[in-house]
């Protein structure tokens, strides 16, 4: 037995070594002003851009009235200015594909009851239908805080989690490969152009939710609930053409899972009378345009509703 088990160490230390080294040659050897290893797979994301300013930006010791959180319809459809022009200071950790499974670590390891005032997580079916790796492969290079990249590199329970760390500490003294020239202070991301062209619209669809984003929601509102993190749910704006019904659907589960943790949600999937060209830039990301018409709507509604809140004297 004892040979056996000596015999498997060995072994498996073997198969650690020549791993390490494999990826060692790949991430240092560049080609192209890039690692070698990002031409071997898809979903290694280069590091930089619009994840990279935020996290280095954002200051976990400033308190904010409100935090923005979610996939792309969060970092380009909660712009900071605007509620800072009514007096709310506000932050966007918003960040691309990204699902509940990546906001539950981001929330754990960033944000307590003493730097946000309440956190507004937009909830997107397209994010939620994920299974968190384009996310997980961006935040695992970008994000500053090592145990937060780890814990949902390994929550995504896939072999390609371990491939993505081994690049963020292989490639950690590492500038960024390149800059988000839409970024703005904040955490957002601005555009201005208009759909320009016919889009294809994909509608009747099933719903199909991955069933660890549902579950890595309700642990992020249960972890809201125990720090005392006011969380508010939002749908942004969606195409007067997309695929209503599947929203149906959707509304279905966020409206069980809002009442079982009590939590507020506003649907301003159709409720809004912006254009699907005007303000829009591509089949479901507003532009700037919307942005502002959006966001104009949506803060009396949370200053009605007591969400964004003056601190007591």
């Amino acid at each position: 037995m004892r040979r056996f088990l000596t015999a498997t160490l060995m072994l498996g230390l073997s198969f650690a070594l020549v791993y390490l080294l494999a990826m060692l040659v790949l991430c240092r050897m560049e080609v192209g002003g890039a690692a070698l290893i990002h031409r071997t797979g898809d979903y290694f994301k280069l590091k930089g851009g619009n994840s990279y300013r935020k996290f280095r930006e954002f200051r976990p010791d400033s308190v904010y009235d409100v935090v923005f959180i979610g996939s792309s319809h969060a970092y380009r459809g909660y712009d900071p200015a605007l509620f800072t022009a009514r007096g709310w200071r506000a932050f966007n950790l918003g960040t691309s594909g990204q699902g509940p499974l990546n906001t539950y670590h981001i929330v754990r390891t960033h944000l307590s009851a003493a730097n946000t005032r309440l956190l507004l997580l937009d909830v997107y079916e397209g994010a939620m239908e994920q299974d968190g790796l384009e996310s997980t492969s961006d935040l695992a290079q970008n994000l500053v805080d090592d145990g937060a990249a780890v814990a949902m590199a390994l929550a995504l329970k896939d072999p390609r989690g371990v491939n993505l760390l081994t690049l963020r500490f292989l490639t950690k003294d590492r500038p960024p490969f390149f800059a988000d020239s839409t970024y703005r202070p904040g955490g957002y991301s601005v555009r201005t152009d208009s759909v320009r062209k016919r889009i294809h619209y994909v509608r009747g669809r099933p719903l199909k939710l991955n069933a660890d984003q549902v579950s890595y929601l309700e642990r992020t509102l249960e972890h809201c609930v125990e720090a005392g993190i006011p969380v508010v749910l939002v749908n942004h704006p969606y195409p007067w053409q997309s695929d209503r019904m599947k929203h149906v659907a959707f509304n279905a589960v966020l409206g069980d899972i809002a009442r079982r943790y009590q939590v507020p949600y506003l649907d301003f999937a159709y409720r809004h009378t912006l254009d699907d060209e005007d303000h829009f830039y591509d089949h479901n990301h507003l532009n700037q345009a919307g942005v502002e018409r959006f966001n104009t709507d949506l803060i009396p509604d949370l200053e009605a509703m007591g969400l964004l809140r003056r601190p007591a004297l």
